[in-house]
C-alpha cells in the first residue's frame, strides 16, 4: 500500500492552513485490498503532520508522520514526509506485505517492479505503457508523437517474437530427444 504525497495533495489532503481528514483505500483486480484513515494538519510555517490510522493483524495502529513544506519558485509548496525509520525526506510512504508501519521505499529496501522481471516481462510492460499513452492522446496529437509509441510497441513485440521462436526451438529439440529414446 502506497501513500504518495503528490496524489494526496491533488486529492485535497494537503491544503495549507487546513486540517483535512478522510479515508484512503486500495484495490487489486476490483477487490478492496486495504484502507487507512488519514488526518492531515498542514501549516507551511509551523508544524505539519499526517496521522495514519489502520489495523494490523486485528490491532489498531496510529502512526504520526511529520510533513515538511518547501516553497516552490513560482508559488505553492512541495510536500515531503519524514520517514519514521530513517528520518529522511520522501514523497512516498509504503506499507509492504508483512510490514507493520508506513515508511519510505528506501527504508524498506524495496526493489522496483521492473527489477524482478525478465526481458520478456519488461517488454509486456512496455507494450502496455505505450498502449495506455496512445489511449490518452488527443486526436490532434502530432504524427511523430503517435509514431514513437507505435515504434516502442513494434520493438517490444519483436523481442517477444524472438523469445517465442527460441522457446519453440528448445521445445522442438526436447521433443526430438524424447522421440529418440
Amino acid at each position: 500500500m502506497r501513500l504518495e504525497l503528490p496524489r494526496l495533495r491533488r486529492a485535497g489532503y494537503l491544503k495549507p492552513g487546513c486540517r483535512v481528514s478522510g479515508s484512503w483505500s486500495w484495490s487489486r483486480g476490483g477487490d478492496p485490498s486495504g484502507s487507512v484513515s488519514l488526518a492531515c494538519t498542514v501549516d507551511p510555517e509551523g508544524t505539519s503532520e499526517m496521522v495514519i490510522s489502520f489495523s494490523h493483524k486485528g490491532e489498531p495502529v496510529t502512526q504520526r508522520i511529520r510533513l515538511e513544506g518547501v516553497p516552490m519558485k513560482f508559488g505553492g509548496w512541495r510536500w515531503y514526509a519524514r520517514c519514521p525509520f530513517s528520518g529522511r525526506r520522501c514523497t512516498t510512504l509504503v506499507l509492504p506485505n508483512g510490514g507493520h508501519r508506513f515508511a519510505s521505499v528506501k527504508a524498506w529496501r524495496l526493489p522496483y517492479a521492473s527489477q524482478n522481471e525478465d526481458a520478456f516481462g519488461r517488454a509486456h510492460r512496455r507494450i502496455a505503457k505505450a498502449n495506455e499513452r496512445l489511449g490518452r492522446m488527443s486526436k490532434y496529437a502530432r504524427k511523430p508523437t503517435r509514431q514513437r509509441q507505435w515504434d516502442r510497441i513494434w520493438d517490444a513485440e519483436e523481442l517477444l517474437d524472438y523469445g517465442l521462436a527460441l522457446a519453440w526451438q528448445r521445445l522442438s529439440k526436447l521433443e526430438g530427444r524424447l522421440e529418440g529414446k
